[in-house]
């Protein structure tokens, strides 16, 4: 006999505290204008203009979140820190894609180094010292290991009677080590930091020096900076201060000298977390201190999220969750025998789950979906599936722990980690236990869903899955993923959790963002940045085209003028087909679209609209903007776009695809504006929620999701660096950078 559940009442949520400090910028988008945070209250924030240091402007904490929100404002997190100040002096504000891939790989292969020797100092204990008779082998060793990862991964790609060239690293001095090392550690481990520098190494950070109550320990506190001086030059510095002191006052004032040996152990005797953030970075004292959870509780949202893949067998889930009991016969026996990787990311400190994406395959694209699945707003999901407890969790993890699988390993997942600035650390393999929540999840989902739905709910399965095992696996996990949103939103999220000591996670996050600030996710232009696709475009009279969209910038046009029609790179994200960004000689700009695109549209919505105008109008070849507007419509109208939105599907779309749908429904032909703008329907036209009565009478989905067109499998994204050429004439998504 099944329990009942009965959830827990949702608190109400307004809004989150949005963490911001002097070192971050706040960017309005409506004035255009870029402010520095002075102080904040229990209210809103102080804050200053910089280009006009006596404007000073005060917003509530309402206002702000509702501006960011609103996609019109956004926060540059750390643009004033010293770290990103010192690596502007040296590279300017050039982003990662603008450095040469030559450039790109040596930095990456000097964090390698670096973290090997991170890894290394943490197991023994104590720091090696970076000195060439205790580090040269150690630094062989670590130079050998990177290269064999090369030599392995060349080998796994392409024809075996063909001959692929690697290039390899040498192994650097303890000296050039011991530089990188600093750099790394004083830029707040960014690896920006480890890029060539041909002019000349950039300024240190001054060292600072705290307020202390007794004279040698206001001296040993010196100790605490980010040029990491030894002990033993703290002493001297101490023992010139004290003569200096002495020598100003009377005998009788004089202060006695602290021997070195417990002068050392004054410096000893300091808190570790304080000296590792003071001494190499906050970042640095986080990674090492709450990998293993043994110096601080993690109380704040997105101060720790863990994110992992399950593969499973989807008999054995359905069995395992209980549905297999509640689906009728002609059902049970149409279930495949296929794996699938489920996804999913959890706040450790409120057990809020951020994201929860399904895929056949393990993949950088899975991983990348479920990243930018925790920065993005889920509220929509929430609805489509009828939850009455919307989900609200969305922020900028500050720190990301992850398994040592493919799809974390991928160079995609680790370049999207690298152009967010996200921290992520990848515990010992083979040990679950550094990541006890996410494991956790995927066991107790499973046991909360069967009891609420009944067998009907999967019956249109088998109309669609027809005959071919792939789609109808595809299809049961999209009614699957449905019924476990479901259950995240209205069940687990409602159900009081043990590790909160009976509070319920909506309500430890509601909670938890009215205490502790939250990093904000990145805005659109920040988005296209670091989740967009990489291509090339011909510079035309118009600007550049994309899915028939074209769009145009005076910089393009500066570019046609000086070097002709040439391809520049262009980025393009799925998720906002209003922009693209692009690449000249003076950097990367972001271009509008000139047709009077919605900044509501995603290319996936675009893309179905054109498949239908082709499949049942005769208008298909008309090019207003209007008849896809209506199109558009006509799937919000009926639910569709809101199923496309949702993209529940496991099969993630990758740049592959969308170069098929490119070249199967755009070649030549591109949308022209209207003489009059016309009307967008908006997104959030769902049903009335569902009560948890009506979800188990098998009426919780409505109308199916439409089936989008799917490219062949390729080389898996990850691997390439370009796709080959393709034919001009068909697609302009000639030499397609996969790795972006």
């Amino acid at each position: 006999m099944n329990m009942i559940f009965r959830p827990v009442p949702a608190k109400q949520f307004f809004n989150s505290l949005v963490g911001m400090s002097p070192e971050d910028r706040y960017h309005s988008l409506e004035t255009e204008e870029n402010y520095i945070p002075i102080s904040r209250d229990e209210v809103g924030y102080l804050l200053k203009s910089e280009t006009n240091p006596e404007r000073v402007i005060f917003l509530a904490h309402a206002e702000i979140y509702a501006a960011l929100d609103g996609k019109k404002a956004t926060i540059n997190y750390g643009y004033n820190s010293p770290a990103q100040q010192i690596i502007r002096n040296v590279i300017g504000d050039k982003t990662w894609d603008e450095i040469t891939p030559a450039s790109q790989a040596i930095a990456l292969y000097r964090e390698q180094m670096i973290q090997l020797y991170d890894a290394e100092c943490e197991a023994l204990g104590k720091a090696i010292p970076l000195s060439e008779p205790k580090l040269a082998a150690k630094l062989t060793a670590y130079t050998a290991s990177i290269n064999s990862k090369l030599i392995l991964e060349a080998a796994q790609d392409g024809r075996a009677d063909k001959v692929t060239q690697v290039a390899i690293f040498k192994r650097p001095s303890a000296k050039t080590f011991a530089r990188w090392h600093d750099r790394y550690h004083s830029c707040g481990m960014d690896v920006m930091a480890l890029l060539p520098r041909h002019h000349g190494p950039g300024s240190k950070l001054l060292s600072f020096h705290p307020q202390s109550i007794a004279f040698a320990r206001q001296e040993a506190c010196a100790y605490l900076s980010r040029s990491r001086p030894t002990k033993a030059h703290i002493y001297r510095q101490y023992l010139a201060a004290l003569a200096k002191r002495n020598r100003t006052e009377l005998p009788h004032l004089h202060l006695q000298k602290v021997s070195r040996r417990k002068f050392e152990t004054m410096i000893s005797n300091f808190d570790a977390f304080h000296v590792a953030a003071a001494r190499r970075g906050e970042k640095y004292a986080v990674q090492k201190f709450m990998a293993i959870k043994r110096s601080f509780k993690i109380v704040a949202p997105g101060q720790r999220v863990e994110m992992d893949f399950v593969n499973v067998d989807l008999m054995s889930l359905v069995v395992e969750t209980g549905i297999w009991e509640i689906l009728p016969p002609e059902i049970q026996e149409r279930i495949p025998r296929v794996r699938i990787y489920f996804g999913a990311a959890i706040d450790v400190a409120t057990r809020y789950i951020l994201a929860f994406k399904a895929s056949l395959t393990p993949s950088g694209a899975a991983a990348v979906a479920t990243l930018r699945m925790v920065m993005s707003d889920k509220r929509h999901l929430s609805s489509y599936v009828g939850a009455q407890t919307p989900w609200i969790g969305k922020l900028r993890p500050k720190f990301i722990t992850h398994d040592n699988g493919t799809e974390f390993t991928a160079k995609r997942t680790q370049r999207v980690l690298t152009l967010a600035r996200m921290e992520a650390n990848r515990p010992p393999a083979g040990q679950p236990t550094f990541r006890p929540f996410i494991e956790r999840l995927f066991h107790t989902i499973g046991l909360l869903v069967a009891p609420y739905f009944d067998g009907r709910t999967f019956h249109n399965v088998v109309e669609k899955g027809n005959y071919d095992p792939q789609a109808h696996a595809s299809l049961v996990v999209d009614e699957l993923i449905k019924v476990f949103i479901f259950a995240i939103c209205d069940i687990y999220h409602n159900k009081p959790h043990e590790g909160l000591g009976g509070n319920t996670p909506h309500n430890a996050w509601v909670d938890a963002c009215k205490e502790y600030d939250i990093d904000y996710p990145p805005g659109p232009q920040e988005m296209l940045h670091i989740f967009g696709h990489l291509t090339k475009r011909t510079v035309g009279p118009s600007g550049v085209i994309v899915m028939g969209i074209t769009y145009d910038h005076p910089e393009l046009q500066a570019t046609r003028r000086k070097h002709g029609e040439v391809e520049v790179p262009v980025k393009f994200d799925e998720e906002c087909a209003a922009q693209v960004s692009f690449k000249t000689d003076k950097g990367w700009f972001v271009a509008r679209n000139t047709v009077g695109l919605d900044d509501d549209v995603s290319f996936a919505e675009w893309v179905i609209a054109r498949k239908e105008l082709r499949d049942h109008y005769s208008t298909a070849n008309a090019t207003g903007l209007t008849i896809m507007y209506d199109a558009i419509n006509r799937l919000r109208e009926t639910g569709e776009a809101a199923t496309i939105r949702a993209n529940l599907s496991p099969r993630i779309p990758t740049s592959a695809d969308f170069l098929k749908w490119e070249k199967e429904m755009f070649a030549g032909w591109a949308v022209t504006p209207d003489i009059t703008t016309p009307t967008l329907h908006g997104l959030d036209t769902f049903a009335d929620p569902l009560a948890l009565a009506a979800a188990t009478r098998g009426d919780l989905f409505g109308k199916d999701r439409m089936e989008q067109p799917s490219a062949e499998p390729t080389q898996e994204d990850d691997d390439e660096e370009f796709f080959a050429e393709t034919d001009a004439h068909a697609s302009n998504f000639n030499h397609f950078d996969e790795d972006y």
